[in-house]
Parts: structure tokens; sequence; C-alpha cells
């Protein structure tokens, strides 16, 4: 019997402690990656460095600044330091807008808990989606304050931005709701780098169908391996800080 017991105790013991150890070579394990990491998306860029020699930059988003359903200024440059979801809509959109959204309500659920994600939505009718719009709008469809933006502004600057996104977003007389605009959903990260997962057949997702309840889900499990990428990068900053200080404080004795 009791070696029954002991049994059962290790095998608890297991269960509780193996969650933890590998959450901890995934993530906080300070010179190695035990994970797939997402792929960048978009042209690279060359440039010469400080060295004389040559790296290879992944593509970021242009700049943007545009004005926030609580009347503030939100940037690009604010999101910095944050995972960030990116999509188009406008409020009277009669068709595929409401069922983009409530998918993109479901992942703001998934990840309230974790204090670096947002999502930001652009509006491709700034001309009625005024802030008092917006602001009824997020109200309406439960967005939290502070981690789910609605921009409007300019209408020409905010489609050159979704073409930034690798997005489409126009007037259209002919469209419901008169304007065109994509279903798709875009992945940032926090250095403001487009990234995405690759698919069964290891083809580039580039983006997700945010009508796609299969690519809703797989937009959750590629976010959740972004956060560990980012809680890496973090603790490997964090460890280098910490291994420099010290070396300091010896040099000093």
């Amino acid at each position: 019997m009791s070696n029954k017991n002991s049994i059962k105790g290790v095998v608890l013991i297991i269960l509780l402690v193996l969650p933890f150890l590998v959450y901890f070579l995934l993530v906080y394990n300070a010179e190695e990656n035990f994970f797939v990491k997402l792929e960048y998306v978009g042209p690279r860029e060359t440039v010469k460095n400080e060295k004389g020699t040559y790296d290879t930059l992944a593509y970021t988003v242009p700049a943007f600044a545009y004005t926030t359903q609580d009347d503030t200024l939100l940037t690009s440059k604010d999101l910095e330091g944050k995972i960030y979801l990116v999509n188009f809509f406008f409020t009277t959109c009669p068709s595929i807008c409401p069922a983009m959204n409530y998918n993109v309500a479901q992942v703001q659920e998934r990840f309230k808990g974790y204090e670096d994600f947002r999502i930001v939505s652009f509006t491709v009718n700034p001309e009625h989606d005024s802030v008092e719009v917006l602001k009824a709008y997020a109200q309406q469809i439960g967005a939290e304050p502070g981690r789910w933006y609605f921009l409007t502004g300019n209408r020409e600057s905010i489609y050159k931005t979704a073409n930034g996104f690798f997005l489409s977003a126009m007037e259209d007389v002919e469209a419901e709701g008169g304007f065109l605009h994509s279903e798709n959903l875009v992945l940032v990260d926090w250095k403001g780098r487009i990234r995405s997962g690759v698919d069964e057949n290891g083809n580039l997702k580039g983006v997700y169908n945010g009508l796609e309840t299969v690519a809703i889900n797989d937009l959750k499990d590629d976010i959740k391996v972004l956060i560990a990428e980012y809680e890496k990068e973090k603790s490997v900053i964090e460890y280098r800080e910490e291994k420099a200080r010290r070396k300091k404080e010896e040099a000093k004795r």
C-alpha cells in the first residue's frame, strides 16, 4: 500500500511540476529557443550597420497616428512593446463587419489577461464614424477600454495605412454600404513587424480570415506562440542586463 501511495505521490508531483518546467524551457531559458517562432511577413530590407556589414531586416508597418474612440491620439509608436491585432471595418457595414468583429471580440476575451496585447480597428468611413459614433460602437460590442482601439482620421491616409498592412480599403458605391475592405486580420509584434504562422502544408498564412472559425483558432494559437517569443526575448534582455550589472560590481571589488 505504501508503495502505491509513493507512486501516486510521485505522479502528482510530476503533473504539478511538468507544466512549469515546460513553460520555463519555452520562455525563460536565457540562451536557447525551444519553440518554432512565427514567420515574418513582407519584403525584407538590407541595410548597412555600424560595423560596415549588412543586416537583413524584417518589414515593419508604416508609422501612423489616428484619433481613438476616446478622442485621444494613438500612434504606431505607442504600440511599440505591444503585440497587436489589426483590422478594417465601418460601423454601418451591413455585411462582413458584424461577424468579423464578433470574432475579434472572442480574441479579446481569450487574451484579456495578457497586459501587452492590443487590438486596433480602423474605420474606412471616417466621415461618418466620428469619435462619438466609434465610442458607442465600442461599448455595444464590448470592447475593453485601453485594449481595443477604434481609429478615425483622414480617409486617404487610412487607406494608405491599410496598404501598409497589406490589406485593402476603398470607397465603392456598388458595394454593400458603399465601401470595400478586407475581412482579414493582421498580427503585429512588439517591434511593428507583421508575423504569421504557416499552414499544414508549410505555406505562410500571412493573414487570418476574420470570418472563419478555423482561421480564428489558428490566430489564437499563433498569438500564444508570439507571446512566448516576446516573453522569451524580455527574459533574455533581463538576464543579460543582470549579468552585465554583476560583472560591473565584481570589477569594482
